[in-house]
């Protein structure tokens, strides 16, 4: 299915360059244009190729220092970067921490070890289907949603978008709050761009006039919420907090639907939404990320969404030039323990290629966002485009774990590498390991930084602190952000 981009702007009520215009953010005030922190979370799968993703460039491992990309030419950048190159004095790529609360935690396999600690920052809190694993606490961009709708009203539960694209795959990062005292819960996402068109525009494309069920539907869910409070007495204390979730929800959908319908936003370009077996596989992946990406910018220019997470599920071998199977035949043989592994170079170059292609996907996002003129630059500037994976590398481990920032630069300092030392005592369960390796600084600092550079004062994200594998040594600190990157 395909909407034009005229149908699609009706949708919205304006024309494209109302876009470019500040004061129409809602809730902008008088004077100067100041423009809202954003941020999108890309995540990918197995990490990377360390040898064709890194550019230390002969600098020593095992210290802090970072260095400006600017100067580099597009054949200094590494394979797996070198689709950002031209975003390269808006990136900042971070090499050397560590998931230092997935190495720690006993539930699950290492991939679900990885998304239930990545952005949540804490151990999970139980296994399920023999090997996977819910996490325990909420992941970053859930909470994030919750600190700026307190900051401001005018924002609905939008405030956060969850995109992804899939194919049978078990990865869950995304954890809201659960009832009050209970367990965190995954959180869906939308797989299809035309449900997401559908709930940021519910009033249609504009070719028809408004659903009168749907122009009705702010009213009806007002007053089922007021029809709460005459039975909430009469409950257990559980069924109570039950039923005030449930009312909570349905006041968000009410303050939605009253905000959109006063609401003028831009809507994308034309969108591609196909059904699973419409056309070939490779072309729905690549369609369907775009489509996403158009509804990003369209969220984020007019200040429907602040925080926005796109899932990717595992690209077809045959969009990397593979064959076969690419958990098992690329992913795992191109970990560092398999250099003896005859599938070892072969695998290497497929993977390496997996990681250039979401980063060409990412590098789309960019230049589409840094096409928006806002106060201070462009709404990339404005953005930070976070990319990360649930592991290091295709042996499974969390130790200098890969992840690029690209934009942002209002936010924190881009057009940089920065590099970690390795110098936290391992925090691994494993008896194979000795008490006294080391591994890189925990990645909680990041989390910090994110949230500090969206504007939420706090110094933990997750665990504040986690035990190493060595008995006799001080639990280790996971406050504070990452002060090379804060502007």
């Amino acid at each position: 299915m395909t909407l034009s981009r005229r149908r699609l702007l009706q949708a919205a009520g304006l024309g494209a360059g109302s876009a470019l215009l500040p004061s129409l953010w809602r809730g902008a005030k008088a004077g100067p244009p100041t423009a809202p922190a954003r941020m999108v979370i890309c995540y990918t799968q197995h990490g990377v190729v360390h040898e064709s993703w890194g550019m230390r460039r002969g600098m020593p491992d095992n210290a802090r220092w970072d260095y400006a990309l600017g100067p580099l030419l597009e054949t200094e950048f590494s394979r797996c970067l070198r689709p950002l190159w031209r975003h390269r004095n808006k990136l900042a790529v971070v090499d050397g921490l560590s998931l230092a609360t997935a190495i720690g935690d006993p539930y699950g396999d290492a991939h679900a070890k990885g998304w239930c600690s990545s952005l949540t920052g804490a151990i999970a809190r139980e296994t399920i289907y023999g090997v996977k694993s819910n996490a325990a606490k909420p992941s970053l961009d859930q909470l994030l949603g919750k600190v700026l709708r307190a900051q401001n009203p005018f924002l609905t539960d939008l405030v956060t978008q969850e995109f992804g694209v899939y194919e049978n795959n078990f990865h869950a990062a995304i954890y809201g709050e659960g009832v009050p005292g209970g367990n965190v819960r995954r959180l869906p996402h939308l797989e299809q761009p035309k449900a997401a068109f559908d709930r940021m525009f519910p009033n249609g494309d504009g070719t028809v006039p408004p659903d009168p069920v749907r122009v009705a539907q702010p009213d009806v869910l007002a007053e089922v919420a007021s029809m709460y409070d005459a039975v909430r007495g009469r409950l257990s204390t559980q069924d109570r907090q039950k039923l005030e979730q449930h009312r909570d929800l349905v006041r968000d959908m009410e303050s939605r639907l009253r905000t959109q319908a006063n609401t003028t936003c831009v809507a994308p370009p034309d969108l591609e939404n196909w059904r699973y077996d419409q056309v070939p596989h490779a072309q729905r992946y690549t369609d369907h990320t775009r489509s996403f990406w158009d509804l990003t910018r369209a969220a984020l220019t007019c200040d429907m969404s602040r925080v926005i997470t796109m899932q990717f599920g595992p690209l077809r071998v045959d969009m990397i030039g593979g064959t076969g199977d690419l958990h098992h035949d690329y992913a795992h043989p191109s970990g560092p323990n398999h250099v003896n592994d005859p599938k070892h170079p072969l695998a290497k170059t497929v993977m390496t290629n997996y990681t250039a292609k979401y980063a060409s996907f990412v590098a789309e996002l960019a230049d589409q966002l840094d096409d928006v003129p806002e106060a201070n630059g462009t709404l990339l500037d404005n953005t930070m485009i976070v990319m990360m994976s649930e592991l290091a590398h295709g042996d499974h481990a969390h130790d200098r774990w890969p992840l690029m920032i690209i934009g942002g630069g209002n936010l924190i300092r881009t057009g940089r590498y920065y590099n970690y030392e390795k110098e936290t005592p391992t925090t691994t369960l494993s008896t194979n390991i000795s008490a006294e390796a080391k591994i890189g600084l925990p990645h909680n600092h990041l989390l910090v930084t994110l949230a500090q550079a969206m504007g939420w004062n706090t110094d933990t994200v997750g665990a504040a602190s986690i035990r190493p594998k060595k008995a006799s040594a001080p639990d280790i600190d996971l406050r504070g952000p990452l002060p090379e990157l804060l502007l």
